[in-house]
């Protein structure tokens, strides 16, 4: 039966029926079609244990076979070769670190390890694109207790800890403490005089400031801290309650101050009446017994329980954690005219050759398990991952290969003539997978180097 609907024909609900199963119909063989294809061209491969034991390595090579070394530095000093420099496998090639006047080598950093304020480092052996990178900061003198930093700088400042108690069931004695740069005084942590207002003997260290301006070369860098008890009969919930009792300086050559630089031996004082020791505060900074700092950092101890003497500098109870402060010293500017620029140079855009192309290469060792047929990528694919790009490689020129056989080529992706050109650090996941039935041959990860 037909019906006429507005001068339209019309079907019957049995044909609206149909005509609805034979659309979902259609889409299901859509569908269906999609999961075949995709099971050919993507393999659902079944949890099974790999069949070869296959050693796969992943670099970054010139189509030269040359490799890539990148070499840079900050402001304050140079590093020589600089810029891009590509070298044979296999060769030695030393750095020169060289700071400006007024200048040193805070830190060297060989892909993005550090080693440390070198003045040299020499690749051996280069098997591998690698970098390195060097950092300077101004230079200072310790000058009778006192930073004085050869070039401009701004400086930060740190309390570590503070620790002082004026007997076995005493109370804890406020401390206070301010800075100086030149004739420019700071209270970052309270104020220096109120023994209550500034207390930095309280439990919540550390504390941090950083200076808000730029200073002089020249500028020293002073530390003042003072320790203070309880008035007799005065009322110790206010500021009025308390006097100053002992008062350190860093201007001064005080026996009640040590300074610790990197390299020195870690104190190994204990705390005065079971108090936390030297070494407990400074624990992040001690490496194998020693001080561990930065070339721009000090460490101050201040002893402010007693008055240290020259006749007994090692006064059973001087526990010089009475206040601990780390001081870095940074620089601001440094003349362009002393700095070898770093800038790295590439290949000229015009040219139609664009030398020292980047291409990743594979090394494959075959290390036990069944013999693999490459030679058709029909009976044997070869899957590539990274992140959610995959690709189909083309291993024909590896042929069949046996456990024992060692190989190194540059691969390329099924089908085309396209190179691979990942960059250093990826991590690529790679499956080998016997088409025929959907079986594992290798699974492993390999980091590009």
């Amino acid at each position: 039966m037909v019906f006429i609907v507005e001068g339209k024909k019309s079907r019957s609900p049995g044909q609206k029926c149909q005509a609805v199963s034979e659309i979902y119909g259609l889409m299901l063989m859509v569908l269906v079609t999609i999961i075949l294809a995709s099971s050919i061209m993507y393999p659902n491969i079944p949890e099974s244990p790999p069949i070869a034991n296959l050693f796969i390595e992943a670099h970054n090579f010139t189509e030269s076979g040359d490799y890539l070394l990148e070499a840079s530095s900050g402001s304050g000093g140079s590093i020589s070769p600089a810029g891009k420099i590509y070298v044979p496998a296999s060769s030695n090639v030393t750095f020169s670190i060289m700071p400006v006047d007024n200048y040193k080598v805070l830190n060297v950093l060989v892909d993005g390890v550090s080693v440390g304020p070198v003045s040299t480092y020499t690749f051996n052996n280069v098997s591998s694109n690698h970098s390195i990178q060097a950092s300077f900061t101004v230079d200072f003198d310790v000058q009778d207790n006192t930073v004085v930093p050869e070039s401009n700088f701004t400086v930060n400042a740190t309390v570590l800890g503070s620790a002082i108690t004026n007997g076995p069931n005493g109370y804890n004695l406020p401390v206070t403490c301010r800075l100086k740069l030149g004739d420019y005084p700071y209270t970052p942590w309270g104020d220096y005089t109120k023994a209550l207002d500034g207390n930095l003997n309280d439990g919540k260290n550390p504390r941090f400031w950083e200076s808000p301006i730029s200073f002089k070369a020249g500028t020293p860098v002073r530390i003042e801290a003072c320790s203070w008890l309880k008035k007799n009969g005065g009322n110790s919930s206010n500021n009025n309650g308390w006097s100053i009792f002992h008062t350190v300086d860093t201007s001064t050559k005080s026996f009640s101050l040590k300074v610790l630089k990197n390299g020195d031996p870690a104190p190994n004082i204990s705390g005065f009446n079971n108090q936390l020791s030297v070494k407990d505060i400074v624990t992040d900074y001690v490496e194998n017994g020693d001080i561990k700092l930065k070339e721009n950092e000090v460490i101050y101890l201040f002893e402010l329980g007693t008055k240290v003497s020259v006749e007994e500098p090692d006064d059973p109870v001087a526990d010089f954690q009475d206040l601990v402060i780390l001081v870095s010293i940074n620089g601001v500017d440094t003349p362009q005219s002393e700095v070898v620029s770093q800038d790295v140079v590439y290949p000229d855009e015009t040219s139609n050759e664009i030398p020292h192309k980047m291409v990743t290469k594979l090394v494959i060792e075959h290390r036990g398990g069944d013999t693999i047929n490459f030679k058709s990528p029909e009976e044997t694919k070869v899957i590539l991952q990274k992140e959610d790009d995959q690709r189909y490689l083309n291993f024909t020129e590896l042929g069949v290969f046996k456990s024992g056989d060692r190989a190194t080529f540059i691969p390329k992706e099924y089908g085309t003539n396209e190179k691979l050109n990942f960059s250093q650090g990826d991590q690529l996941f790679i499956k080998i997978v016997d088409v025929q039935s959907k079986s594992l041959i290798y699974s492993g990860r390999t980091m590009v180097k």
